[in-house]
């Protein structure tokens, strides 16, 4: 369930090395989050975004609860995401995603493949699956990179389908202006897309950064019109505030 909550907006863990991605046209950061779920502050999320090799963008994530809620909720969730960047943008290369910790596992591992021209995806509990690989499928990692690119490049928001698991969907995000927003760093004024409309069954809310680089300084959830999910920035370090 948690996984569902927290599509793409995870990553990298603290100690993880930064690297400049200087061949990127995304600077690399590190941001902390604090995440509260249906209101209720839980504990904290880190982003990251390196480069391990020249032209290949690499996210990792991690959240997990804090102090004594660590005791009633000890899963800890993480992603990782590697690709490349064409002259369209980021192209997604592999994803995986595990809760452990808990009583509950979960381990899902998806690879686009544009040679075979299908995308592959392994879930614990499930047979393997294979889609037909189509533009505009992101995992969730690249999905986050790819709207901070299209915000550098100054292009508008697009359709795009989500591959999280063997049943993709599709989807369209809108800006919705611009707002400022409170964070660990202070006020900061922030573009907002907007993924869904009121009265849909699911939305979600990204306030990107211009300051920032357009790193996200605040994601909102919401399911059946009640806030399942706010993470708001801590901290952000890196070539993208430089």
């Amino acid at each position: 369930m948690l996984r569902r909550l927290i599509p793409g907006l995870l990553a990298a863990a603290l100690a993880w090395p930064l690297t400049a991605l200087a061949a990127l046209p995304v600077p690399g950061f590190t941001a902390r989050y604090s995440l509260a779920l249906s209101g209720v502050p839980v504990g904290e999320a880190t982003v990251t975004l390196d480069e391990p090799a020249p032209g290949r963008y690499r996210m990792r994530s991690e959240a997990a609860a804090k102090g004594q809620l660590a005791v009633l909720l000890p899963d800890r969730l993480s992603e990782e995401a590697e690709g490349t960047f064409g002259d369209d943008g980021p192209q997604p290369g592999h994803y995986r995603h595990e809760r452990r910790g808990g009583r509950e596992r979960e381990s899902v591992r998806i690879d686009f493949d544009p040679a075979a021209g299908e995308v592959r995806i392994e879930e614990a509990g499930s047979a393997p699956a294979k889609l037909a690989l189509v533009p505009g499928m992101l995992d969730p990692l690249s999905l986050q990179l790819r709207a901070m690119w299209l915000l550098r490049q100054g292009r508008p928001p697009e359709s795009f389908t989500l591959v999280d698991d063997a049943s993709p969907d599709t989807y369209r995000v809108e800006s919705a202006g611009r707002e400022t927003v409170k964070t660990g760093r202070g006020p900061v004024e922030a573009e907002v897309l907007r993924r869904g409309r009121p009265g849909d069954k699911r939305t979600a809310t990204f306030w990107f950064a211009p300051k920032f680089g357009y790193v996200p300084v605040q994601i909102v959830q919401t399911r059946k019109g009640r806030e399942t999910l706010r993470m708001t920035l801590i901290d952000v370090s890196g070539e993208a505030v430089r």
